[in-house]
């Protein structure tokens, strides 16, 4: 059985990316977002916003993103199977996606050529088998439910045996969505202690992946970005809670309130 490790609001600043006077663009380094198709175009912009809130230098988007140019904080390139992914330092896929031939080649290039940390979520989940130590997976219980060929029921009975098994059957970092998020690892499940009933609302996963992209673009460790990610995602449902109904919390507002979470965790010693 893995060890487990209570993250509590106080225990995130440790994990915040810190950045030199002296810095530049380049230290937030470049990510690409492989996100969005007809009818779930939001999908990409939510984690490409949310991206650019954490702090990632550079987000890319699919140059056929519909109205790409309406947004001029992102860049665009074109996708294919062939395409060069040097230059980024971490990569998500799956936010709003349909599964065509054409995605299926793409992420099979990404397996053979990507060694960077992946985050794969929504659409993109089906086509996991095995994930590489570095690259990080994000279901909801219905999502994992389907990978591992059981019932939401018994993922819901026990939400830490789930996670093992995932991790154990695809390797990487697990993070099982839901009531205190788990982000399990090989030899350890972190149980983020953030988080509310607020969040049950279509969009709030793809602002998640997002997050994590962002700080992965920073340099942080697959495991300290996704338990980041995840404390400070549940830690401004926290705080929306405080003085508002739980059920008004949209999506884009877990973006709007980015900043100042970051900026309160960041003071607080």
């Amino acid at each position: 059985m893995s060890s487990i490790f209570r993250i509590t609001k106080k225990d995130l600043r440790k994990f915040l990316p810190k950045r030199a006077d002296s810095a530049n663009k380049t230290h937030g380094g470049k990510c690409l977002i492989i996100a969005g198709s007809e009818g779930m175009w939001g999908a990409c912009y939510l984690s490409a916003l949310a991206a650019l809130r954490v702090g990632a230098g550079y987000v890319y988007l699919p140059s056929t993103i519909k109205n790409l140019t309406e947004h001029p904080d992102f860049l665009s390139y074109e996708i294919s199977e062939k395409m060069n992914l040097n230059h980024y330092k971490a990569l998500a896929i799956g936010p709003g996606i349909t599964i065509t031939p054409k995605i299926k080649k793409l992420f099979h290039h990404i397996e053979k050529e990507f060694n960077n940390p992946v985050i794969i979520d929504a659409g993109a989940l089906e086509l996991v088998k095995k994930i590489k130590t570095n690259w990080i997976i994000t279901p909801h219980e219905g999502e994992l439910a389907k990978l591992l060929n059981i019932s939401s029921d018994e993922i819901r009975k026990d939400r830490f045996k789930a996670a093992q098994m995932a991790q154990e059957k695809f390797g990487g970092i697990i993070v099982l969505k839901g009531h205190h998020t788990l982000v399990a690892t090989k030899s350890m499940i972190y149980k983020i202690q953030t988080g509310n009933k607020a969040l049950a609302k279509a969009g709030t996963g793809d602002v998640l992946t997002g997050m994590i992209v962002g700080f992965l673009s920073q340099g942080l460790k697959p495991t300290h970005a996704a338990v980041l990610a995840c404390g400070v995602h549940g830690y401004i449902a926290d705080r929306w809670v405080k003085d508002k109904d739980y059920l008004s919390l949209m999506a884009s507002d877990l973006i709007d309130e980015i900043p100042r979470a970051l900026f309160t965790l960041r003071k607080k010693k």
